[in-house]
């Protein structure tokens, strides 16, 4: 059986293809340092499994910024775009992309989870409580979460991300949808 070597890349879109080949080097190099410096049992340990309000909120803000970044590149992007008039820099429907994603990361992926871990580090603190009423059941929630985040970027890489707008209203969101999302 030959592997179809020729459809492992999106083909067309520069952005895309740069994402496809990036992405394996950054998780590979990430989990080489953790490998490197023996991280891995203390990560599992202390942050992972971890059911402390405070560490999970820590979390939380981290996933945060991270997402905030990649909005922030997206945001760029889009005023990239609109820098000139008639501007060849994206093509509309990776525009549509960009524009309906970035709305998405920051409201439910940035916005969200700061907002999240501030609430997980500063309330439990502010009515004398030791912990959370789920301990576990945050820890469960955070890594839902993350998964989610994950499984979103991976579109953008995959490249088939939404395109019917930030907002997802009808026109553009019914049964003629512009992309696969």
């Amino acid at each position: 059986m030959n592997f179809p070597w020729d459809q492992l890349l999106v083909k067309g879109n520069w952005m895309i293809t740069m994402a496809q080949i990036g992405a394996p080097f950054l998780v590979i190099g990430l989990i080489a340092v953790i490998t490197y410096f023996k991280l891995w049992k203390y990560l599992y340990k202390e942050w992972f499994t971890s059911v402390d309000h405070k560490k999970i909120g820590i979390m939380y803000l981290i996933c945060a910024v991270l997402m905030f970044v990649r909005g922030g590149i997206d945001a760029l992007l889009i005023r990239a775009q609109l820098t000139v008039p008639d501007n060849k820099f994206l093509e509309s429907n990776h525009y549509n992309e960009i524009f309906s994603t970035h709305g998405v990361i920051m409201i439910i992926f940035m916005a969200m989870p700061f907002i999240f871990g501030l609430w997980n580090i500063v309330v439990p603190l502010q009515i004398g409580a030791r912990d959370v009423a789920f301990p576990v059941l945050n820890n469960v929630s955070f890594w839902l979460f993350f998964a989610g985040m994950i499984l979103f970027n991976l579109s953008f890489i995959i490249g088939g991300s939404p395109a019917a707008g930030w907002t997802n209203y009808a026109p553009l969101a019914g049964e003629f949808s512009p992309g696969p999302g």
